[in-house]
């Protein structure tokens, strides 16, 4: 069908039979010499073709305007992509003459792209065969297009492919044009075409006969359809194309002032007007490439008649001085003045012209394509448009035009609001107190987009048009809050954005209150000879500090009261990952303004100004009567103290900034005033020595204590190290931080208190010092503890009222940080010297968790009670971890154990779990103390797996006494609590999560466990709240599954009893219905992937039926040694590596059930992703 196209056009016919003439298909054989039309046609056969989907590109260009404009939602860089994939796709359906014409472009992209694609080589005898599906969703680096590097004669090969400047070029079509319009006229319209990537060309009998302009374009495109290319010059990524559409635009734009400048332009009119009926009839075709390139052109030609048109304006404008100057005098020249006014008439005339001509030309194209369906097309006319504003404001600074750019400020595509943003901010800078009405109109959609855009790069692009908009005064403060609050934003791109407005209003409040001081000279005057490292003194520059206090309070308050839900929800999220926030919004916004700010900058002159004793300013604000400059600026200095908290947060953040080396937040940001190594060690120094002062001021409230605190976390201690002269200073500190947790029952003060601690004991030099100070705090918490278990029976349940509870709540919580700094074995094991109580500490702590049995509801004291029983829980669990750790450090030392510290250690052990169990047990909902008591029981299980291999290995007869060390938690706890609790988590995420999960099998019964009451209040929640509930109930549900993961594999639950493999089998039910986060936990028990982890082979065949138990143990060497000698050979410390069970065993078989269970058939049937792979929903995503 190709060929016989081809022939049919490859010599001269008739006008209805030229579009397919000899010299169209010949014209672009020039632009690629030397390659032979019959090679070129085999390599264009042997090229895959697409078959039914050669067309879809075009398919969608056809489509009227309008029905894309709503249908646009994607970024236009993906349909550069998608554009670019299909030109691959097509070059097999393009004529055979044509392609012979490529041969600087036909080897090369076709080498490529069986690389970018990612499929195998594509020879030319199988490239037909390869799927064409796929390939164009994927980007190319390199594509076919079809002209994009001319060779030869001609307008088209001068512009793009010749060595000659746009200027010579114009020039040497102005000669030709001199010898034959029609012809020149021609090439330039065939200059357009073959932008457009059309091979197809006009003849100068097309340009005689305009009336069958139309039905000519018409027979373009249907030659143009059945090549099928969908890539075009202007939208390639090819490098040949890379400055395709400036040199374009240049020649168009010279062009017109070549014809300005020689007159042509008024003389001949039906040279523009012939340019302007092709182009114009182009710009509205539906395929896409001759939209495109001709609204490019019609747009580049309406630029430069506006040029023009401001040439002649200033022309006019010149004359008409000139005639009034010489009117005006006395002897005037009379011929000057005719001539002078012929020529302003011939001006005027000249200006009528192009004003007709640029009016229709702007109807014609930019009233029609403003709104196509393609965003590149729309981003054109708007930079176009903007180009106009700048270049004739008089005309184009004017509702009748602006409102253009308004409207698009609400386009789909990112890229066109992003253009409109950019032009919006080149015009008010030129004339914004001009554009008050457009401003007045549109200004709140600036403001939504600066606030709320989906997309970050444009709401950086609004933040920077508002800010011009601020600096001319034009916006209300109700918007300038709303802009300001954005330094605050989660986003790290928009909080930098908008520091340059925040900035802004910080000077205008310092000029304020200079101005009510008494002015910049008084200052100078007073505090002009004040040294530059004085800060504990008054200060000019604690003005500034004060302003920046107001600015900041000001706006935290403001998303106090706006944000109290979202707050809820974040406090919820807090909760979730249990933690407190790692960074305050004040911090946020301290990170954005370091580099801005010199006195955040310089944070010694921020912690002078908060340790000034501020009370005589304020009670001068009252009754002083002086009138002096230095009086005015302490009380005009003066902070109020919830502005004193804010300072105290960009303090700490600013010393972070300073002392810390840059964390994974700012690692794209300039560290210009980072301190080289000697001034860090001496501001460290400094810090250190700052501290306790700031201590004894903020001491006493909690929140701004935890604060004061934080800054230690940025010590370099290895200062201390090294200077021993410097301990004392660090000692005073530590003395401090001590007083502090004394102090304090608050959570926030003793995490920071307990994370100090942790730091100073990370450096040997100092471990010493800081232990001193911990023995002082363990000391005050172990007597107030036993205080209490003198009095009562802590292991009872009720016998407490609210406020004993209290005090015993606050003494467990400070032990239950005690024990997460140092060892506190020792500590915790040293029985009490009084007859009231002699017990060791553990083992009232042990008894404290027996509090957790509830028998009988309690509304007024369970919370405190749970409370209590759950800081017993943690302070007990630390014990066991440094328990195990010292155990594991007597057996690599191969020393003795004394079986009285066995015995011990067993009977707190089974008392612990006992406990636990009671627990959980005695509830019949999930509340967090039985999820927390659930985790625990199974972590303490887990703490001594490493004990097996000694135990049931040669040093048996040694350490066979810690055999009790690895008793299982009792089987029928799996069926009764362990399965009921983990049904009742499941179904609460499901329920938050709106999923569906499978029904039980025939040999599971069903649980109906009681929600918790809270369950029934869902419907008051906000949004946010109900998402931030189901990332909670998700995370509870993955970490309860996560430790009863972790037991099964170390076999101290599930593994013996006639329930044996019953938990497995019910945690893998719903493993393809609960999100990925679950399905990757409880992959863990899939014997394959541990296989795979460590390193072995993937079993044959995962998926055979029944008979794969019977083949295990001939897997490989290691497994078959295993499951042999399971009884003899030591086995390994991580419990990964005992994941095999014995062959045989009812767990073994239930194992290979599992495997095959058919309710994991029912969801997909495809093989687990091998490890690093993405998972199915991945794949789904990256296509």
């Amino acid at each position: 069908m190709e060929t016989s196209d081809n022939n049919a056009t490859s010599s001269p016919a008739p006008d209805n039979a030229r579009r397919r003439s000899g010299r169209v298909v010949k014209a672009p054989q020039k632009f690629s010499p030397d390659l032979p039309s019959t090679q070129n046609d085999h390599s264009s056969s042997s090229k895959r073709k697409r078959g039914p989907d050669r067309d879809r590109d075009d398919a969608e260009n056809e489509s009227p305007d309008e029905d894309g404009d709503d249908d646009e939602p994607s970024d236009p860089e993906d349909e550069d992509d998608n554009a670019d994939a299909d030109a691959d796709d097509e070059p097999a359906s393009r004529s055979k003459k044509s392609k012979s014409k490529q041969k600087p472009r036909s080897k090369k992209p076709a080498a490529k792209r069986a690389k970018v694609n990612g499929s195998a080589p594509i020879d030319p005898t199988s490239a037909s065969n390869a799927p064409a599906v796929k390939l164009p969703n994927r980007p190319k680096k390199t594509v076919k297009i079809t002209i994009a590097i001319p060779d030869g004669d001609g307008l088209y090969a001068d512009v793009f492919g010749s060595s000659l400047s746009l200027d010579e070029v114009a020039a040497h079509w102005f000669q030709r044009y001199q010898q034959d319009d029609a012809k020149a006229l021609t090439e330039v319209i065939n200059c357009v075409l073959l932008a457009a990537g059309c091979e197809q060309q006009l003849t100068e009998d097309d340009i005689r006969d305009p009336d069958n302009s139309a039905n000519r374009l018409s027979e373009l495109e249907d030659a143009y359809q059945q090549t099928s290319i969908s890539d075009y010059p202007l939208i390639s990524r090819a490098k040949s194309s890379k400055n395709f559409r400036d040199l374009l635009v240049g020649f168009f734009d010279l062009l017109v002032g070549l014809l300005h400048q020689t007159e042509v332009l008024y003389s001949d009119e039906d040279l523009l007007d012939n340019i302007q009926r092709w182009v114009g009839i182009m710009s509205s075709s539906a395929l896409r490439p001759f939209r495109h390139t001709a609204t490019t052109v019609g747009l580049a030609i309406l630029t430069a008649l506006i040029e023009v048109t401001k040439q002649l304006d200033v022309r006019i404008t010149k004359s008409n001085q000139s005639l009034q100057a010489e009117s005006n005098r006395r002897g005037k020249n009379k011929n000057l003045v005719e001539n002078t006014k012929k020529a302003l008439d011939t001006a005027n005339r000249s200006r009528e012209f192009i004003d007709a001509k640029v009016k229709d030309l702007f109807d014609i194209v930019f009233v029609h394509r403003y709104r196509d369906i393609d965003p590149k097309i729309r981003a054109e006319c708007i930079e176009a448009l903007g180009t106009w504003v700048c270049t004739l404001p008089t005309v184009y600074m004017s509702p009748e035009y602006l409102r253009y750019l308004g409207w698009l400020l609400s386009d789909v595509s990112v890229s066109t609001r992003l253009e409109v943003l950019k032009q919006l901010a080149r015009v008010l800078k030129r004339d914004a107190e001009k554009l008050a009405h457009f401003i007045d109109r549109f200004r709140p959609r600036l403001i939504e987009m600066a606030t709320k855009d989906s997309d970050i790069t444009v709401r950086v692009a609004a933040i920077g048009v508002v800010d011009i908009l601020r600096a001319s005064g034009m916006l209300d403060p109700e918007e300038v809050d709303s802009v300001s609050k954005l330094l605050f934003d989660s986003e790290i791109r928009v909080r930098r954005a908008v520091v340059g407005f925040f900035e802004a209003l910080v000077e205008e409040l310092i000029e304020n209150k200079i101005d009510e001081i008494g002015g910049k000279d008084a200052l100078d005057e007073v505090f002009g000879d004040k040294e530059k490292d004085e800060y504990d003194s008054l200060r000019k520059d604690w003005i500034n500090i004060k302003a920046l206090a107001e600015n900041l309070a000001i706006y935290d308050a403001q998303l106090d009261e706006e944000l109290d839900e979202i707050r809820h929800g974040l406090d919820v999220a807090a909760d979730v990952v249990n933690a407190s926030m790692p960074d305050s919004r004040i911090a946020l916004a301290t990170q954005a303004l370091y580099e801005k700010i010199p006195e955040i900058n310089n944070w010694q002159i921020l912690a002078g100004y908060l340790l000034f004793d501020h009370s005589t300013s304020a009670k001068s604000r009252q009754s002083s009567k002086t009138n002096s400059i230095e009086a005015a600026t302490k009380r005009a200095v003066a902070p109020q103290p919830r502005e004193e908290g804010i300072l105290l947060e960009v303090l700490a953040a600013a010393v972070k900034e300073s002392l810390v080396p840059s964390t994974e937040h700012d690692k794209h940001k300039k560290k210009t005033s980072r301190l080289d190594s000697d001034a860090q060690d001496d501001a460290g120094l400094k810090l250190a020595s700052l501290i306790p002062l700031l201590l004894n001021k903020f001491g006493s409230d909690s929140a701004m204590a935890a604060t004061v605190l934080r800054l230690e976390h940025s010590l370099d201690l290895e200062v201390f190290q090294q200077l021993r002269q410097n301990s004392a200073t660090y000692e005073k500190l530590l003395e401090e931080i001590t007083t502090q947790f004394n102090r304090h029952v608050d959570q926030g003060l003793l995490n920071e208190a307990t994370t100090a601690f942790i730091h100073a004991r990370q450096y040997e030099e100092l471990e010493e010092l800081t232990d001193s100070k911990l023995a002082v705090l363990w000391d005050n918490s172990i007597n107030s503890l036993r205080s209490i278990d003198k009095i009562c029976e802590l292991s009872a349940r009720g016998n407490l009222d609210r406020v004993a509870l209290a005090e015993l709540s606050h003494t467990l919580m400070k032990i239950s940080k005690l024990v997460t700094i140092a060892d506190c074995v020792d500590v915790l094991e040293t029985p009490g010297t009084s007859i009231d109580s002699d017990q060791p500490a553990i083992k009232i702590l042990t008894g404290i968790v027996h509090r957790g049995l509830l028998k009988e509801s309690n509304d007024d004291l369970d919370d405190p009670e749970d409370e209590i029983v759950a800081f017993a829980i943690k302070a007990s669990q630390f014990y066991f971890m440094w328990k195990v750790r010292r155990l594991r450090s007597i057996l690599e030392s191969n020393a003795e154990i004394p079986d009285a510290d066995v015995d011990q250690l067993v009977i707190v052990r089974k008392d612990f779990i006992t406990n636990l169990i009671q627990t959980f047990s005695s509830r019949g909902f999930n509340d967090d103390l039985r999820l927390l008591a659930v985790g625990i029981a199974c972590d303490l299980c887990g703490l001594f797996v490493f004990l097996r291999p000694i135990v049931e290995g040669p040093e048996a007869p040694k350490y066979g006494k810690l055999r009790p060390l690895l008793e299982e938690m009792p089987p029928a706890l799996i069926t009764q609590e362990i399965i009921p609790i983990f049904h009742a988590a499941e179904s609460a995420y499901a329920k938050r999560a709106d999923k569906q999960l499978n029904d039980p099998t025939d040999d599971e019964d069903p649980v109906d466990d009681e929600l918790p009451p809270e369950d029934d209040e869902d419907e008051e929640l906000t949004e946010r709240e109900r998402f931030a509930a189901e990332l909670k109930a998700e995370k509870i549900l993955c970490e309860l599954t996560g430790k009863l993961v972790l037991a099964i594999l170390a076999k101290t639950i599930d593994h013996t009893g006639p329930h044996a493999g019953k938990l497995r089998k019910r945690l893998n039910r719903n493993k393809t219905k609960l999100g990925n986060n679950y399905k990757d936990v409880v992959l863990y028990l899939d014997e394959d992937y541990l296989r795979e982890l460590r390193g072995g082979k993937k079993k044959p065949a995962a998926k055979a039926k029944g008979k794969e138990a019977v083949k295990k143990p001939a897997l490989s060497a290691e497994l078959v040694i295993e499951d042999d000698d399971d009884e003899n050979l030591p086995r390994a410390e991580d419990p990964f590596e005992d994941v095999e069970p014995e062959e045989g065993t009812v767990e073994d078989l239930r194992r290979r059930e599992l495997l095959e269970d058919p309710i994991e058939e029912d969801d997909d049937e495809q093989e687990r992703p091998a490890a690093g792979e993405p998972m199915e929903d991945d794949d789904v995503i990256g296509d």
